[in-house]
């Protein structure tokens, strides 16, 4: 585990270059691959959230149902901004390449276009995310 934690961003690129490569490759298996780097991306997340939860609350002793709750709340907020990231940066990639002729250029305007309303969405999100865990809290 710790393996994987220690190397997350290389491991994530190398994900994503899987799924291009795979994708322009082997259009045929494109869906089985996005399923399994969609898969281990969501077991990457848990992973860290484990273990950050884990390191952060060592020493305190609390029970072992407050510590399941913290993990929870932090995967909720988790799995919300991955999937309005993944919602949202879709549609306005598809509505701001709807008119672009070329597929090559079309291709590189969506992934670009998605990535970086996927990355807003997620800041939103862990933004509001962290005000509502601190009035519940």
């Amino acid at each position: 585990m710790t393996v994987i934690l220690k190397y997350w961003a290389p491991l994530s690129i190398v994900l994503v270059l899987a799924l291009f490569a795979g994708a322009f490759l082997v259009p045929d298996w494109a869906d089985a691959i996005a399923g399994v780097v969609l898969i281990l991306s969501l077991g990457i997340a848990v992973l860290s959230v484990v273990h950050k939860q884990k390191r952060l609350y060592r020493g305190e002793s609390a029970g072992k149902f407050k510590a399941a709750r913290r993990i929870l709340v932090e995967l909720t907020g988790v799995l919300l901004a991955m999937g309005l990231a993944m919602l949202v940066a879709r549609n306005v990639a598809e509505a701001a390449t709807r008119q672009i002729g070329d597929d090559l250029t079309r291709s590189v305007v969506g992934i670009v276009t998605a990535m970086l309303i996927g990355l807003g969405v997620v800041v939103l999100v862990r933004r509001a995310w962290g005000r509502f865990i601190a009035i519940v809290s």
